[in-house]
């Protein structure tokens, strides 16, 4: 019983040194269901333009927008199925205006390894198959030039993801949660 306690507290405190350490780095936050209604709205606006764009250079700028913003949503949705919950929205990456996601630690802690490895590879598969969607529209629409550069971006980012993120990313979390279990 007295350890139990122990346990909690500790827990506790952890839990507040995490919360304030967080809160000092970032300023900015929105909560779940508005920050998932605007990444949502700028998913599917993006999506209708992409057909609706006569311009290569717009096209190309709208898969970088849907990396954003497929990125955290398939997070979302993935951690949603595995009962891992997220706190809050905010902007990070080197730019500090990527949408990235806050987890609920404790449910985190919950899930299998499994299953916080997948959650972790489905921002990795959101942000590699945005220029591949871009450019199957554009395929479509009969684009061939831009659909071979979408393409191209699409292998591109896989390099990147493979060199960069098995280093200090969502690569790198999940292999760490298969080998924990």
């Amino acid at each position: 019983m007295v350890h139990e306690e122990l346990r909690e507290k500790l827990n506790s405190i952890k839990k507040d040194y995490s919360r304030k350490r967080f809160n000092e780095r970032v300023r900015f936050t929105i909560n779940m269901p508005l920050g998932n209604l605007l990444e949502g709205a700028a998913t599917i606006t993006v999506l209708i333009m992409v057909f609706m764009i006569d311009s290569d250079w717009m096209l190309y700028i709208s898969a970088l927008v849907l990396m954003t913003t497929l990125h955290p949503l398939a997070h979302y949705l993935t951690g949603a199925f595995f009962g891992i919950r997220f706190t809050h929205y905010y902007l990070n990456g080197p730019a500090k205006i990527e949408p990235t996601l806050r987890i609920d630690h404790i449910s985190y802690l919950k899930a299998s390894g499994k299953k916080r490895a997948l959650m972790h590879l489905s921002g990795v598969m959101g942000t590699v198959a945005a220029p591949l969607v871009a450019a199957l529209v554009v395929v479509y629409k009969g684009a061939h030039g831009a659909a071979f550069n979408l393409f191209v971006m699409y292998l591109l980012l896989i390099i990147f993801e493979l060199l960069t993120s098995m280093k200090i990313g969502d690569l790198m979390k999940a292999k760490r949660e298969l080998e924990y279990g």
